[in-house]
């Protein structure tokens, strides 16, 4: 007769199988609370700087003069994903390696991501009528999938040596 397994071993062997994709998603969720509010306060700065260019026919027809919720998406992104790439790198995958050059590859997994939400976006403004709040929002789902398998197998990935084997063969 086998005995019961205690709750705290359950909950470790989940935490041991499970516990970067729970870091992930806890740290996941901070990072996309901070980029949210980071885009409503720069939708207000460059809505109410757009509004005031807007006065001007050439600016009024403008990119920016016209879809300021597009101009603040990309600002906002600039400045999150040096923050989401640093509490990744120190409290979900323990990356070894230089930060600066880790928050450049974490550009790199969040641009074909920030691309692709920039046209959800406005497909969620321009089609489907939902404001640049609500539209937002939508775009987190997508991007949360993405940056999570290019975090996994690239911003974090540490190198191989010359000759060594990826630890995967021996699984």
């Amino acid at each position: 007769m086998s005995e019961p397994r205690s709750d705290r071993s359950a909950i470790a062997e989940f935490y041991e199988a499970h516990g970067e994709k729970v870091r992930y998603l806890l740290v996941g969720a901070c990072n996309t609370f901070f980029s949210y509010v980071i885009f409503l306060g720069m939708l207000m700065t460059v809505g109410r700087w757009a509004g005031t260019l807007a006065s001007s026919p050439v600016v009024a027809l403008s990119f920016v003069g016209h879809k300021s919720y597009i101009v603040a998406e990309w600002a906002a992104w600039v400045l999150a994903v040096v923050v989401s790439t640093t509490t990744f790198k120190y409290f979900v995958f323990y990356g070894e390696g230089h930060l600066l050059g880790q928050i450049g590859r974490g550009y790199l997994v969040y641009l074909p991501a920030e691309v692709i939400s920039t046209v959800i976006l406005w497909l969620t403004v321009q089609v489907a009528h939902l404001s640049p709040q609500v539209g937002k929002l939508v775009t987190i789902v997508f991007a949360t999938v993405f940056s999570y398998l290019g975090h996994k197998y690239f911003t974090f990935r540490v190198p191989l040596e010359v000759g060594e084997a990826p630890p995967e063969m021996f699984e």
